[in-house]
């Protein structure tokens, strides 16, 4: 519960993290970690209320967004096969870029690009 949030593999966990995700701020809250359908990016709420997007491979901080006044401690994208359900294709429609945020707050749809 000191904020880190880090990727092992578990072929070699005696090794360390392969990978580390800096600036989340979380002490003592169960707070969800969401990966999207490409598992590219990793996102995460924190106790500052912000919402933050890391890239998987590299670590880097892509975004930092503060939404609501609460954490948002779920998060999750939408499965790739319902965008073009029913006949309904969405030309601008990103999985990476969409995701659903909750929070004592509500619920939070947020699209970036």
């Amino acid at each position: 519960m000191d904020g880190s949030i880090k990727l092992y593999d578990h072929r070699m966990v005696q090794r360390g993290a392969v990978q580390c995700y800096e600036g989340n701020v979380n002490s003592h809250t169960h707070i969800q970690l969401g990966v999207d359908p490409s598992e590219k990016f990793v996102m995460s709420g924190g106790e500052d209320n912000k919402l933050r997007l890391w890239s998987i491979r590299s670590g880097e901080l892509l975004l930092e967004e503060k939404l609501m006044s609460s954490t948002p401690s779920v998060v999750c994208w939408q499965k790739e096969d319902i965008c073009a359900r029913d006949g309904y294709i969405d030309d601008n429609h990103s999985h990476w870029g969409e995701a659903w945020l909750g929070s004592r707050d509500g619920l939070f749809r947020m699209r970036w690009s």
